[in-house]
């Protein structure tokens, strides 16, 4: 009964089925009619493909940051689809000089099927997911499965382990209402190609739909990826006498008819100037700058057209993510090539929020100069080491193409980040962390600096916050409190030397204990009253959804049973991070003007509780009066004026005293940048 249900669903696959007319005459035309009317099959192509385009377009841009942080684009297809995957991925090393680790294809039953088909591979789906767990899937993954039936069990298999993996997964297939668009993918691009001109011949219309549409991925991602310029393949790495040709014409087609500057036998810049000219000698100097360049046409086009060194022009490069467009705009706001600033020009200060849900890297100059950037999470104790330093990486790369191009006089060349004089790294989780000390070593590492002689701080993110005290002369002692994701109070004073010490500290135990007043925390309160609830009203056969509860389901896209689930098993985000932005929702309904929803309000003033809780066992006189300290208060909640409202009608009235000075943070990283930068200017004029 079963292989005749296969049977009977096979045959009313659309890429089974047969044009009647075109089945009726086929076998009367001569050899030139069949090319036509293969040909006119073939055309229909193009216009099932342009049906997908907005799908094709939103995969291309989800595809850029992930590839750019680099995560990989996993291909996963049998037979002839697993043949057109492999080849689609094996072209972009030498095409675009992209990392052939980040583009892979998987198929059904290995390499050997390349080359000789091998049918019954195509039919385990255990295999399809075990060949996928062996990669090591993760988050910032993207997993393309190609079927043409949509129903093919090795990429099923495979698939549906990249969505346990938390990839981004999507599906291409020629067959609407297919098991594939019944996974649960976050894209399914499906091309209506019709009846193949051989019925079943997948390889014809629907293979040549598969290639143009990994073509079109891979080649659209690349572009958006700046490894292309005005359709010249600017990444193009010299293997060949062709790729040789094309690199020194490419060369010539960038820089246009204006003068070269090339590398020279040192590999300094040459003060011999050439025209783009076609010549015998011309040819050979380009060839060899090329060659000086590590064979890449990319940063030979960006020393020739800028004048700058390798490094610094590499530097550039990197510090716009390789896109060459953005890299001329650059070139055209500076008058000159960047030059070496003198030492005492050099001093670079920063600092480095580190939190829950993203990361904000500040940089100061001891002229007061600010440039600010942020990248994604980095607490300590959720996201992995190798992680953190990237996302830290990423935001200072981003932090210094701000400055950079505000400022183009701070370039520099020989190291892809520049020698910062005082370097203070606060990550949230660091006070309970396992193990600080490998974070320590990759930081030293990352910016070349050393906590031994003072040039790197590490600290938690807590203590960023008495950078407000140390560049406020009118105080000498603080209390901060953080409500963010999680919650956490600090109590500190400046010493002698004008730093800052912790005194004492409350809370940041982390969400599954502690985190009270926090994002998190109302969350959790308001998931709580839906679940009460429900056990509640279990035997009345159902009830009104109150605005609270409805808005919260509305926003996870589920009903009251299936919430846990949603939470901990179908969201794309982190169970922790699901329930903080719940926290968006109570806020709304809360400080709603007019008419406030009162379930919402409640939950904000018990979380404001929490807080005030926090605070007042650093508040007492043998810790610090608060009528002689500052509260600083910073996170998202403590931005928001009406719950800043509420904590300090709380503290009112459990008949606290009022502290001397309320300041608000909107960030943190850059007032403890201007400190770092002030302290060193202290200490200077100390040693004077």
């Amino acid at each position: 009964m079963a292989s005749s249900n296969y049977t009977e669903a096979l045959g009313r696959l659309q890429t089974e089925g047969t044009d009647s007319l075109l089945a009726t005459s086929i076998d009367s035309f001569d050899t030139e009619q069949l090319c036509g009317a293969f040909l006119r099959e073939e055309a229909k192509v193009a216009g099932a493909i342009a049906s997908c385009l907005p799908t094709i377009a939103s995969l291309v841009d989800e595809l850029v940051p992930r590839i750019r942080a680099g995560g990989r684009l996993i291909y996963v297809g049998a037979g002839n689809s697993g043949r057109v995957a492999f080849m689609d991925c094996s072209e972009l090393p030498a095409t675009f000089s992209a990392d052939p680790n980040q583009f892979l294809a998987l198929v059904a039953g290995g390499p050997s099927a390349l080359i000789q088909a091998r049918e019954e591979a195509e039919d385990s789906r255990a295999a399809g997911a075990a060949n996928l767990v062996a990669l090591d899937v993760h988050s910032k993954d993207t997993v393309i499965g190609i079927s043409a039936s949509g129903r093919t069990p090795f990429v099923l298999g495979a698939l549906e382990s990249a969505i346990q993996g938390k990839a981004l997964t999507a599906g291409v297939t020629n067959n609407q209402s297919s098991d594939i668009s019944r996974l649960g993918l976050n894209y399914v691009i499906t091309a209506l190609v019709g009846p193949e001109f051989i019925a079943g011949s997948t390889r014809l219309k629907a293979g040549s739909a598969a290639k143009q549409i990994l073509n079109m991925i891979s080649t659209c991602l690349m572009i958006k990826l700046g490894k292309t310029h005005g359709c010249l393949m600017l990444d193009v790495r010299i293997k060949n006498n062709k790729l040789r040709t094309r690199g020194r014409r490419i060369v010539r087609q960038v820089c246009g008819s204006g003068p070269l500057y090339l590398l020279g036998e040192d590999g300094a810049l040459s003060p011999q100037v050439i025209n783009a000219i076609g010549t015998v000698e011309s040819d050979a100097a380009i060839d060899i700058h090329i060659q000086r360049c590590g064979g890449s046409v990319k940063l030979a086009c960006a020393v020739a057209m800028s004048g700058f060194d390798c490094d610094s022009a590499k530097c550039m490069l990197d510090l716009v993510n390789g896109n060459f467009q953005e890299y001329i705009k650059r070139l055209s706001k500076q008058a000159e090539p960047a030059k070496p600033l003198r030492s005492e020009d050099t001093d670079l200060f920063i600092a480095i929020d580190g939190g829950g849900t993203h990361c904000t890297a500040s940089i100061a100059t001891r002229s007061g100069v600010i440039a600010r950037a942020a990248a994604g999470a980095c607490n300590v104790n959720c996201v992995r080491t190798d992680d953190l330093i990237q996302q830290i990486n990423t935001a200072t790369t981003r932090a210094l193409t701000i400055l950079y191009e505000e400022h183009p006089r701070y370039l520099r060349g020989a190291d892809r980040l520049p020698r910062f004089t005082k370097v203070w790294a606060a990550l949230a989780g660091l006070h309970h962390a396992h193990n600080p000390e490998a974070v320590l070593c990759r930081l030293e590492e990352l910016f070349s600096v050393s906590e031994h002689d003072g040039s790197l701080r590490l600290t938690s993110d807590d203590m960023l916050l008495s950078a407000c005290v140390g560049i406020d002369d009118s105080v000498e002692y603080g209390i901060s409190i953080i409500a963010g994701t999680g919650s956490v109070a600090t109590a500190f004073r400046k010493a002698p030397d004008g730093e800052m010490v912790q005194v004492g500290r409350a809370g940041g135990w982390g969400y599954l204990i502690g985190d009270h007043g926090s994002a998190f925390d109302i969350g959790r309160m308001a998931v709580q009253a839906i679940l009460t609830r429900l056990e509640q009203s279990q035997d009345e056969g159902g009830h009104q959804l109150s605005d609270l509860e409805r808005t919260v389901l509305d926003r996870l896209g589920c009903t009251e049973q299936d919430l846990l689930s949603t939470i901990f098993h179908h969201s794309s985000r982190e169970p922790k991070l699901c329930i903080a932005d719940l926290a968006k929702v109570v806020t709304e309904l809360g400080f709603r003007d007019p008419d406030p929803d009162l379930q919402a309000l409640a939950i904000l003033r018990s979380a404001a509780r929490g807080l005030v809780k926090l605070i007042e066992p650093l508040a007492r006189k043998r810790i610090r009066d608060p009528r002689v300290c500052s509260l600083i208060m910073s996170g998202a909640l403590l931005r928001l004026l009406p719950y800043r409202d509420l904590v300090m009608n709380e503290w009112t009235r459990e008949q606290m005293p009022l502290f001397r000075k309320l300041v608000v943070v909107d960030n943190a990283s850059e007032c403890a940048a201007k400190f770092l930068a002030k302290d060193c200017r202290h200490s200077a004029s100390s040693r004077k």
